[in-house]
């Protein structure tokens, strides 16, 4: 037996700076996440922790130290913000590779496996976001990963846009993305961006181009929340109920797909 992992990534070539995934299936029979990076190979699970592992029996570090900390913090100690830290490396790697994966599937015309993969690597953006946040109470660097915070905001508007585009839903995908760049943007505006810097911020600009975007690809000049957000401006009751009534007609179609 060869410990050589050429042998595992031959033919599978990864350019310097980015990042390939594949789904593997282990001895087990259990799904596993294959990572691609230039120097080398990562493997993890494409849900919950990715190590597999739990910490102090529980399901994460975070939700460990969330709770230490809602009962007063006093059994933590910095081996368990190390691992918290550790944690949220290792979301990030697989939000990236389950965004990429998705990329791939919407690419095949994959709208099953567009949907599982945006929807993962949602969640992770989530969690490393709880993950960010949780590490900024203990030190107010976050270990350097307050850099991080913008991309993940940014990420999850451009990759709940995306969703809601395989899903045909593309009223909401506008608003994801023209919602997310208001994000973007008040995030910017904590971190201390003027607003010249603010308007120039390459996310922003995406988001706000492609909420326009959508608008004249799918025809829609507002979106029903605008409709109704208008409507009640008007105090034009009876149209704001027929919104909502389809509003809610929208909701209990996707769901009842959902189900099926």
């Amino acid at each position: 037996m060869t410990l050589d992992l050429d042998e595992l990534v031959h033919g599978w070539d990864c350019p310097p700076g980015e990042l390939q995934a594949r789904v593997a299936v282990g001895r087990d029979g259990q799904e596993l996440l294959q990572v691609r990076v230039d120097l080398g190979l990562m493997q993890m699970f494409p849900a919950g922790r990715p190590d597999g592992q739990r910490y102090h029996g529980l399901a994460s570090t975070q939700e460990y130290v969330a709770h230490e900390l809602r009962v007063g913090g006093q059994a933590l100690a910095a081996a368990d913000w190390q691992e918290l830290h550790r944690e949220l490396l290792q979301l990030n790697y697989r939000r990236l590779a389950c965004a990429h994966l998705a990329e791939e599937a919407f690419h095949a015309d994959d709208a099953a496996g567009a949907r599982r993969w945006l929807a993962q690597a949602l969640a992770d953006i989530d969690a490393c976001l709880a993950h960010v946040q949780l590490l900024a109470r203990h030190d107010a660097d976050a270990h350097g990963c307050s850099p991080l915070r913008p991309t993940l905001v940014f990420d999850r508007a451009r990759l709940s846009a995306q969703l809601r585009i395989v899903e045909e839903r593309f009223e909401e995908a506008i608003e994801e993305a023209e919602t997310g760049a208001g994000a973007l943007e008040s995030l910017l505006t904590e971190l201390g961006f003027d607003q010249e810097l603010r308007d120039e911020d390459p996310g922003v600009r995406y988001l706000r181009d492609l909420g326009r975007k959508l608008r004249l690809e799918y025809g829609v000049a507002q979106t029903l929340r605008e409709r109704l957000d208008e409507a009640i401006e008007k105090e034009d009751f009876e149209g704001a109920s027929e919104i909502r009534d389809e509003m809610r007609r929208r909701a209990t179609g996707r769901g009842d797909e959902a189900k099926a």
